[in-house]
């Protein structure tokens, strides 16, 4: 079975790894991303696509290499909580739209709680 630690690396690795595919294609799509923000009223839409692309690619890079580990999981809930907050706006929708927005804020959070966890592992 494996130990608690190489459990812990090996989802600091994923997450992280992934944080930094995220930033990467949030990047390569920045166009597109800064419309969806211009249609929600987001001000400096393609400011804020490129600063959220390279956000995730710096705390994604951070967790990979383990450097401050809580500090890191904990900025990584901090931006999805926000960026969850400024592109699923369920309130303003009704309907299949209203719930599916719903269901990506329910994924959001369930990633929220898993960086919180890692954020709270004794590194």
């Amino acid at each position: 079975m494996l130990e608690t630690t190489a459990l812990a690396f090996a989802g600091r690795v994923i997450v992280g790894f992934l944080f930094v595919v995220i930033g990467v294609r949030l990047l390569m799509a920045r166009q597109p991303v800064s419309g969806l923000l211009a249609a929600k009223k987001i001000p400096l839409p393609l400011f804020v696509a490129i600063a959220g692309g390279v956000i995730e690619i710096a705390l994604g890079a951070a967790a990979v290499a383990g450097l401050a580990p809580r500090a890191t999981f904990l900025a990584m809930a901090l931006f999805v909580i926000a960026a969850t907050a400024m592109v699923h706006d369920f309130w303003k929708l009704a309907g299949p739209a209203q719930a599916q927005e719903i269901n990506h804020v329910l994924v959001h959070g369930l990633v929220v709680g898993g960086l919180l966890v890692m954020a709270a592992y004794p590194w």
